[in-house]
């Protein structure tokens, strides 16, 4: 008879919490009983399990004569991202309607909503009446939030996910700041939703101050649009942020348009990229790169770059060959250069097929390389006759080539033995050069026997591994010689140390017969301390004059290549990278330093080259520092600086602080660019945005952080 009676009094209460198939649900309490024929009682913890609903109260009463639940509380109602809490409520059996009294609403653990009343109307609408709202976590009645919105009214479209509020009031630390008769905004369940984005206030030293107000527009769940008017006394703008998704790619597009002071005339940049898959491997990229002028970005922030790039791509890559085809198009906006002579135009078509032959590879490629300069000024040799003194002028030049590299490697006795053999050819067309033949042609043959004798040696504290390389090379050409265009600015690295030819390009090959010695050493310890040391040196039979001299390549005896590194766990790197002479004179040292904790995180890395009176712009030194520090659970501080010791005088500086907790995020940041040309002032910048969070602005701190704040 009992488990009767606690089989029909779960089955009538739950089908007045509308929830079908109630045979699934489970009813728990500590008395049932029947007050009357029509009237069920349920007391003592209260809870009803269905699917991902919970239901608490200290008694529930249902009476069948007016349909009415009645629920005492404390009571707790769970579903899903939203939960209520109540002293009492009516509700009707299906839940779709009724009355909740002194109620607070929790939305997505980010946002509460605390009402004296909370309507339930057809199971869509939530009316909540006399409403304090915040994200801020309220430990008692007496803990003032640092923000809430106060309301006369707000209703809650659950379909929709959007609040609807009436009459609404922004106050901080309880003072009232903004008044508004009308806001909708959307709950914290809602990713995208139409309307505004966190404000900044912007002031600069050219542009004054001003106001940043982005509005976004979802157009269906594959695509939406950004806009940004941005006010200030010199400037009217517009910012554009447009991006889609396809089922084969995506698409992105941002831009601006600008009435301002500083120029005469409309003011404007694009920039767009996307990649598609086309099937059968093939995936189409591109990136659209456009201004309306030299400074437009840098003016506004928007990039530092000072050469746009805009280029298309076709490429396919499978296990055993490659093919790619890019068209590229440069345009200047560095002061004093011409777009017309970068050049600008750069076409490249590539294709590579892998075999095994005889237990090695055999790489088969072919290329066709393009430059088109839109001058019609032929190319000179200013003086001399080194590759550094050509002016290209309106050159324009096609290259074909064609190669095959073959390697293959074997140990013997803890020797690792690799052997590579190529052979190249090129044809060059050329116009716009009175000093050159229309038509060149020239053979590249090339071969080499790199030797490594790894040791490893195991202890206690660490690894130790000790490893020797000696390379024998020799490369020629036959034919004619080509314009050096390409590999004018070379660098002897690690990364080169071993290769067929150290120029960065195609165009000059390095030639004769080579020796190359190093010596690599890597310590893993088992404390966390690592450390790596390389030393690489080369050995030629004739001199390269085609090297610059800073390169450390051009004598029969190179530089020595060093390179150091030590690591501690993942917090602290230190690298360094020098080229030195013989005589321990450095021609280049670059050094970099990273350190991370969870309050600390800083690089910074200083580079030093030695004047090369080949090269114009050669002699640098700079330094430069990117660093975070977190004061506390709240407060953080960054930074950041590039020094030009050459110039004496920093390139770039900012620093900024912010403050975020669960309910709110600060930011306050100041910045200033300090170089200058014929074409651009120095600037300073000021940022400030304020976030309220709550409205899918950002996720709360949680549990931990409540619990934090109020123990």
């Amino acid at each position: 008879m009992m488990l009767r009676v606690l089989s029909l009094s779960a089955g009538i209460l739950l089908s007045t919490l509308g929830l079908a198939a109630a045979q699934n649900a489970t009813l728990v309490a500590d008395t049932i009983s029947f007050d009357g024929a029509n009237r069920l009682v349920a007391s003592g913890a209260v809870e009803v399990l269905y699917g991902s609903t919970r239901l608490k109260a200290s008694r529930v009463v249902y009476d069948q004569a007016t349909d009415k639940l009645s629920i005492e509380g404390p009571l707790t109602l769970v579903d899903g991202d939203t939960i209520v809490v109540a002293d009492e409520a009516e509700i009707s059996q299906d839940l779709r309607d009724g009355v909740l009294e002194s109620a607070r609403v929790v939305l997505a653990e980010q946002l509460q909503l605390a009402a004296t009343e909370v309507n339930r109307v057809s199971g869509r609408y939530t009316q909540l009446y006399k409403v304090a709202v915040t994200s801020c976590h309220v430990c008692g009645a007496d803990d003032l939030p640092l923000w809430q919105l106060r309301a006369k009214e707000i209703v809650h479209d659950q379909d929709a996910r959007q609040l609807y509020f009436d009459s609404v009031q922004l106050r901080v630390l309880d003072i009232p700041v903004f008044y508004l008769p009308k806001l909708r905004l959307p709950d914290p369940t809602l990713d995208r939703a139409a309307g505004f984005l966190v404000p900044s206030l912007r002031t600069n030293s050219q542009l004054g101050t001003g106001l940043k107000l982005p509005y976004f527009i979802p157009i269906g769940d594959d695509k939406d649009l950004t806009l940004t008017p941005y006010f200030s006394s010199s400037t009217a703008t517009i910012e554009f942020r447009y991006r889609q998704a396809f089922a084969s790619g995506d698409l992105n597009v941002r831009g601006a348009l600008t009435d301002d002071d500083l120029v005469s005339g409309q003011r404007s940049y694009l920039f767009a990229d996307g990649s598609f898959d086309l099937g059968r491997d093939y995936t189409l990229s591109f990136d659209i790169e456009q201004t309306s002028d030299d400074t437009y970005l840098i003016d506004y922030g928007y990039n530092a770059k000072d050469r746009l790039d805009s280029a298309i791509s076709l490429e396919r890559v499978r296990e055993d060959d490659a093919f790619d085809a890019t068209l590229t198009y440069f345009k200047s906006l560095r002061s004093g250069e011409q777009t017309s002579t970068l050049p600008p135009l750069v076409g490249d078509l590539r294709y590579t097929k892998r075999l095994n032959v005889r237990g090695g590879t055999l790489d088969l490629s072919g290329d066709i390389h393009a430059h088109q300069r839109f001058s019609g000024t032929n190319a000179a040799v200013q003086s001399g006759a080194t590759p550094f003194s050509f002016a290209p002028a309106g050159r324009d030049v096609t290259r074909l080539s064609a190669a095959a590299l073959y390697q293959k490697g074997w140990v013997m006795g803890g020797l690792a033995i690799d052997f590579d053999a190529r052979f190249g050819a090129d044809i060059y067309t050329s116009g716009d050069d009175l000093g050159e033949a229309d038509t060149l042609s020239r053979a590249r043959p090339a071969s080499s026997i790199t030797m490594r004798y790894p040791l490893a040696k195991n202890t206690d504290q660490a690894t130790h591994i000790l490893e020797p390389v000696l390379q024998i090379s020799w490369a020629d050409t036959l034919g004619d010689t080509p314009r050096n265009e390409d590999s004018t600015r070379s660098e002897f690295d690690e990364g080169n140390l071993l290769s067929f030819s150290r120029f960065s390009g195609q165009d000059a090959v390095e030639t004769g017969l080579r020796t190359t010695v190093g010596l690599n050493y890597a310590r893993t310890g088992k404390d966390g301390w690592h450390y790596a040391l390389s030393a690489g040196k080369s050995f030629r039979a004739d001199t390269d004059d085609d090297f610059a001299a800073t390169t450390g390549l051009v004598s029969r005896s190179s530089d020595w290549l060093l390179a150091a590194q030590v690591k501690f766990n993942d917090a602290l790197t230190l690298t360094n990278r020098a080229v030195v002479q013989d005589d321990l004179t450095f021609q280049r040292n670059d050094l970099r330093l990273s350190y991370q904790t969870t309050d600390w995180r800083l690089a910074s890395s200083y580079y030093w080259s030695q004047a090369d009176a080949d090269l114009p712009n050669t002699d640098f030194a700079e330094l430069t520092l990117d660093g975070s520090y977190r004061f506390d659970r709240y407060w953080s501080a960054q930074g950041d600086l590039r020094y030009d010791f050459n110039e004496g005088t920093a390139a770039r500086a900012g620093f900024g602080v912010s403050y975020e907790n669960e309910c709110i995020v600060v930011g306050a940041a100041v910045s200033r660019r300090f170089t200058s040309s014929t074409n651009l002032d120095p600037t300073t910048d000021f940022d400030l945005t304020v976030s309220l969070k709550g409205f899918s602005t950002g996720r709360s701190r949680g549990t931990m952080e409540k619990s934090h704040r109020c123990n």
